[in-house]
């Protein structure tokens, strides 16, 4: 039983190795580096602040229909606050946003096939800019 004991030992280490979570404030060092290669999503000429900050755009019906006033609706990191988020679009974008308002959209319970599930939730910024500005999304 012993051998047994430090073969499943090893693997448990192995495996809590793997799982160790990024320091708290490692999400806030990387300000001022600026990708020089096209490499794990982060473009060229663009920070990983950027990247890490905007995940995505947030394209419902609802999103369309304000992208006509000039506002736009992404998906954002659950640290960020309305200074990264309005860094990060600068920098990406080129465009200085007048407002923005973050909501946090929470998770959801679902039913599928007779088993309950649950929808995770996220993050959500609305950017305002001026009237005729415009962001290719595609």
């Amino acid at each position: 039983m012993g051998l047994l004991d430090i073969i499943r030992g090893k693997k448990k280490r192995k495996a809590d190795e793997k799982l160790k979570r990024p320091p708290k404030g490692a999400f806030k060092t990387p300000k001022s580096k600026v990708a020089e290669k096209v490499a794990g999503g982060v473009k060229e000429g663009q920070s990983e602040l950027a990247s890490e900050v905007i995940l995505s755009p947030h394209i419902t019906e609802k999103a369309i229909l304000v992208s006509e006033e000039s506002v736009f609706v992404f998906r954002v990191s659950p640290e960020a606050n309305k200074i990264l988020i309005k860094k990060a679009i600068k920098e990406l974008y080129g465009l200085e946003p007048i407002k923005i308002r973050i909501t946090n959209m929470p998770a959801k319970l679902r039913f599928s096939r007779g088993k309950q599930g649950r929808r995770p939730g996220y993050k959500k910024a609305m950017v305002y800019f001026k009237k005729g500005d415009k962001i290719d999304i595609t």
